[in-house]
């Protein structure tokens, strides 16, 4: 159990003060009058600077009637499933994460932890409301010093994952290294490997796949030390997406037949990467006979299963092509897989002015999505089938095919 200070209780009874306080509007004139205190001393015990009277506290939950458990042992119960929520997300067991949930009951004492509870386990593991997200972050944020260094860490980790794959990343980037920087302090090295590996996924997309292919290599390596294989495979396939980028396919395609014999890993990532690759090396026939071979109903346009009517354009299998469209247009509900199948579309009925219109919706998304690589290929598609079928004489057609060479080739 959990020997908690005097410091570290008047500590956390001086920022719960602040919390209710400003909840129910009373500035610090309001409180410290009522309970005939000067201001100073009350900002004094908020600020944790210091020691809140015992006496004086009671008093305060009595005057604005706020219930209150003083059983400092529902703290230490907080800073448990604290920890054991950390390993969940460690392990990425959304059975355990499931058990804290239904399991837990309030705990007024830990009422700080408690937010950071529901806060650590709803990013990774639940859909969450992003105006509640962003206003449970500040709460917390604003009450960093009721925390522990290693609590401090879990929580900008796991902060900083949810911010991935928001606009640039750049919010993520920050959050993830303050949460690096304290899981280093402390010596968490669980949250150290899990700030490596999604900093590393920040860096999916990204222009230069070097940096985040080390930083996944680094978490790699501490999850092979602590025996977490499953987050080591992980590690795996984030490096597989690397090694796509730099187009160092074979080594590639290696690891992916490792991860292949490695239990608990998901058929469904290791076809997507192989898929993938396929159509890099325009290996269209073996792309399109994988998809065919392993899509289901819910994988029809998950990922790299989506390539399917593009794959069958570029084998001039036009009939089939439409075919795939017709199918997979009704299923598709996000802006860029609508796109993706619209180009498709485009390109078998030769609509010049829709081609660039859809190519430029496509740029759009694929910089909000970090698919860079798929509309640089879906790009170079549409380069390919357009100098095959160009007229010389036809001068606009000409310079907008020279536009997207010169486009193709910055994308490098």
């Amino acid at each position: 159990m959990l020997k908690t200070g005097k410091n570290e209780k008047s500590r956390i009874q001086g920022a719960l003060m602040r919390t209710l306080r400003s909840k129910r509007g009373f500035s610090l004139e309001n409180v410290a009058g009522d309970l005939s205190v000067s201001k100073t001393t009350w900002f004094q015990m908020e600020k944790g600077t210091r020691i809140v009277d015992e006496s004086l506290f009671q008093r305060f939950m009595e005057r604005y009637e706020i219930p209150f458990d003083d059983d400092w042992s529902r703290l230490d119960e907080a800073k448990g499933q604290i920890a054991k929520a950390r390993n969940a997300i460690y392990t990425r067991n959304k059975e355990e994460a499931n058990e804290i949930q239904t399991g837990n009951q309030t705990i007024d004492y830990g009422y700080f932890h408690r937010q950071l509870l529901d806060f650590v386990l709803d990013v990774p593991f639940y859909e969450k409301d992003k105006k509640a997200w962003r206003e449970r972050f500040e709460a917390i944020e604003q009450d960093y010093d009721v925390l522990e260094e290693r609590e401090l860490a879990l929580f900008y980790t796991v902060a900083g994952y949810d911010q991935i794959w928001n606009t640039d990343g750049r919010e993520a980037r920050k959050l993830l290294e303050i949460g690096l920087r304290l899981a280093r302090q402390c010596g968490d090295r669980k949250v150290e490997a899990l700030a490596l590996l999604w900093l590393g996924q920040r860096e999916i997309g990204a222009r230069h796949p070097l940096e985040g292919l080390r930083l996944t290599q680094k978490a790699k390596a501490l999850f092979v030390e602590q025996n977490q294989w499953n987050r080591a495979a992980d590690a795996t396939m984030q490096s597989v997406c690397f090694l796509c980028s730099m187009r160092a396919y074979e080594e590639a395609k290696r690891q992916l037949d490792q991860l292949e014999k490695t239990e608990g890993v998901s058929w469904r990532e290791v076809v997507n990467q192989r898929i993938w690759i396929a159509f890099q090396q325009k290996e269209f026939a073996q792309g399109c006979a994988l998809i065919e071979e392993n899509r289901t109903k819910e994988t029809l346009l998950d990922g790299n299963f989506g390539l399917l009517p593009m794959g069958y354009f570029l084998l001039g299998e036009t009939r089939r092509a439409q075919e795939e469209l017709s199918m997979l247009f009704p299923n598709a509900s996000d802006p860029w897989t609508k796109a993706g199948l619209t180009l498709v579309e485009d390109l078998l009925r030769s609509r010049r002015k829709n081609i660039h219109r859809t190519l430029k919706t496509l740029r759009h998304q694929s910089e909000a999505r970090r698919k860079r690589d798929v509309y640089r290929f879906l790009l170079g598609c549409v380069i390919e089938t357009r100098t095959r079928t160009l007229d010389d004489k036809d001068v606009e057609s000409l310079r907008e095919l020279v536009e997207w060479q010169r486009e193709w080739m910055e994308m490098e």
